[in-house]
């Protein structure tokens, strides 16, 4: 049985899988498997995946009709072998010192989970970007699941994504992604966080994802856009009732996903005539107070929750200027 096993979902990835998996074979820590799953691709990845994987005994390679990213996470959780999981999406790849660093640091505490943090890098930069910042002050800590999760609903020590987590396949049990919907990462770090009594924790940038234009944060709004608000609704509602310590942390979360859905309703031409746009504008004007006082927005929002409460027009041209 392995350490490790790395999962990664294929979709049409053809030009950045290599760099995926060269940054995953060169782990200082060996002991490790490489999952590949090649979620229906079209463009060759999945020639590549076999070509990858006939060259290094440590991968292996499946294949399943298309189903998206969470589905294919899934069925790798299925497949995978290794006491610890990471998931690594097929565009981003991952520091030498990542699984050493974090199975260690895991193993010190006895922790369900070690999470890292993560870098953003132009898509064509290659592995020799990992040295840019991973070497820069960190910090290093252990912490309760209930407090990691206010660090993941805030954004701080611990980011809300799963890719840069080193995840324990007995914490993790029969918890899956949700498949359908995004910001699933949220909804599985607010499931299995709380069953932690030790989190293993780094500063260190060690994860490193390029974002493209395909991004879905980046496409024109359509109703998946508003799955941000259904998810971070569903966390609000299950920390108000079973962990009201950190109800302020998942309030913030809600209110910012508020407004990463109504920022792509406004960069739209045409947002008067989105269905959700009107409820979304009053919800948002009718919190203005609470944005201003909340000590966990940066000032940027603050002005912008301002100039919303009075003028549309104005707001948007903050959000079309990246002033948000």
């Amino acid at each position: 049985m392995p350490a490790v096993s790395v999962l990664v979902p294929v979709y049409n990835a053809g030009r950045h899988l290599p760099r995926c998996v060269q940054s995953i074979q060169s782990q200082t820590m060996r002991d490790l498997e490489i999952i590949l799953v090649d979620d229906g691709s079209t463009d060759g990845s999945a020639q590549l995946c076999e070509e990858l994987a006939s060259a290094d005994d440590r991968i292996r390679v499946f294949h399943k009709k298309n189903g998206g990213v969470s589905s294919a996470r899934n069925f790798g959780i299925e497949k995978a072998k290794g006491e610890y999981l990471l998931f690594v999406d097929a565009d981003d790849f991952i520091h030498p010192d990542m699984l050493s660093i974090l199975f260690n640091g895991a193993q010190s505490v006895g922790a369900g989970i070690a999470a890292c943090k993560n870098m953003r890098v132009r898509e064509e930069e290659g592995l020799d970007a990992a040295s840019k910042d991973a070497e820069g002050t960190f910090k290093t800590f252990s912490c309760t699941g209930i407090e990691a999760l206010g660090f993941a609903l805030l954004g701080t020590d611990i980011s809300g994504s799963m890719c840069d987590k080193l995840i324990s396949r007995e914490l993790l049990g029969d918890v899956r992604f949700r498949e359908g919907v995004l910001y699933e990462d949220a909804l599985l770090a607010s499931r299995l966080f709380p069953k932690c009594d030790n989190v293993f924790v780094t500063t260190r940038r060690m994860y490193y994802y390029s974002k493209c234009s395909g991004s879905a944060t980046m496409k024109p709004y359509d109703e998946s856009a508003y799955d941000v608000v259904r998810i971070y609704e569903e966390i609000f509602k299950r920390v108000s009732t079973d962990y009201p310590e950190i109800e302020p942390q998942a309030e913030f979360r809600l209110l910012w996903a508020y407004y990463a859905a109504f920022d792509r309703m406004i960069a739209s031409s045409d947002y008067r005539s989105i269905p959700r746009y009107s409820a979304t504008l009053s919800y948002l004007r009718s919190h203005t107070k609470r944005v201003l006082h909340d000590p966990f927005f940066r000032a940027t929002r603050k002005v912008g929750a301002a100039v919303l409460r009075v003028n549309v027009g104005a707001y948007r041209q903050l959000v079309l200027k990246g002033g948000q």
